[in-house]
């Protein structure tokens, strides 16, 4: 589209049609561009741009509204670009430090967060278990027999449990276990502990293999919980937007579908991209945006909402955006600290 004059129509259909759900008709796009040419030039811009594509007309006698090809087209070439405002960013900071106490909520509430300031679903998705590594492990004895054992995983999980043994647990039962854990399990894959490959590690406990054995269960068990932190929260919005509420089931079963995921692997930190339904198995009329949250110099996962295609995407991508950074920023503390 080559036209300025075509585009600064476009922008103003799609901002107007964000605003009141209604088809937009010449008058009202006369007070929006008052210094553009006359209703009747309007409306020939208007009808040339749904002959190309851009525009469709829902009724005979209304006004037109976007087509997932106009929406393209605004989001890539013209979206104005912007920041939230500092108090804005003050709040949402203020907000998630305030429910960030617990590290291993910390992803369900920046989703909540995000949820409530979009009125849209929001999804956390971890990087796959192949870029998952244990960054710490920490056993804690609490008798003779039971001990608290707490794995910190490099996508900022921090899960803990309490393993019992029928052998006691002797310092030199612990100290095999922490041998084995600074040379064989921090700095591993989540996804490369099995129960089968723990055996042959507890074997090099020795004498102490019986007291290990359950210790090293233990940690198969929480890699796997680390591993598998896929969150979706804010589900009910989807239930507020008419258009969405008779595909919202089979929605919410494609988001757990591995081919989604495969549309945002690739992405760098701040990056946010929008996928209209219209463009992938996803249903028309259904838009998810997603930006990567880094951890400590790594992808450490995607955060993104999913919602109708009529949004305030000027709005939403920079709050995706910081949201997602400030999750990272928090994310990469907790594992410094």
């Amino acid at each position: 589209m080559n036209s300025q004059r075509k585009q600064r129509i476009l922008a103003a259909i799609v901002e107007l049609y964000n605003e009141t759900g209604e088809p937009v008709g010449s008058k009202r796009l006369m007070e929006r561009l008052p210094d553009e040419v006359s209703s009747a030039t309007i409306r020939n811009e208007m009808a040339q741009l749904a002959e190309q594509g851009f525009l469709e007309q829902p009724h005979t006698s209304a006004g037109r509204i976007p087509s997932p090809m106009g929406y393209r087209y605004y989001i890539d070439n013209l979206l104005p670009l912007r920041e939230l405002p500092e108090e804005e960013r003050s709040r949402l900071e203020e907000e998630l430090r305030h429910r960030a106490r617990e590290p291993e909520l910390l992803l369900e509430n920046a989703g909540k967060l995000l949820a409530e300031l979009t009125t849209c679903a929001a999804l956390c998705i971890p990087a796959a278990g192949t870029e998952i590594r244990v960054k710490r492990i920490e056993i804690a004895p609490l008798g003779r027999y039971m001990a608290m054992l707490a794995l910190q995983a490099s996508n900022g999980a921090v899960k803990s449990k309490i393993v019992r043994t029928e052998v006691e647990l002797t310092p030199l039962a612990l100290e095999a276990f922490a041998d084995l854990a600074r040379e064989k399990i921090i700095g591993a894959q989540l996804d490369s502990f099995t129960q089968a490959g723990i055996q042959s590690l507890a074997a090099q406990a020795g004498p102490q293999f019986l007291a290990v054995a359950p210790l090293l269960i233990g940690v198969v068990e929480l890699a796997e919980e680390a591993g598998s932190r896929e969150v979706l929260v804010g589900e009910h919005n989807l239930f507020h937007y008419p258009q969405l509420e008779p595909n919202a089931t089979a929605l919410l079963q494609y988001l757990q579908n591995a081919s989604f995921k495969q549309h945002f692997m690739g992405l760098s930190p701040t990056q946010v991209k929008v996928i209209l339904g219209s463009e992938s198995a996803l249903s028309p009329g259904i838009t998810v945006l997603v930006s990567p949250y880094a951890i400590g110099g790594d992808i450490g996962g995607l955060l993104g909402i999913i919602g109708p295609q009529r949004l305030d995407y000027a709005k939403i991508i920079p709050g995706l955006r910081f949201i997602a950074a400030l999750l990272g920023n928090m994310l990469t503390r907790g594992l410094d600290e």
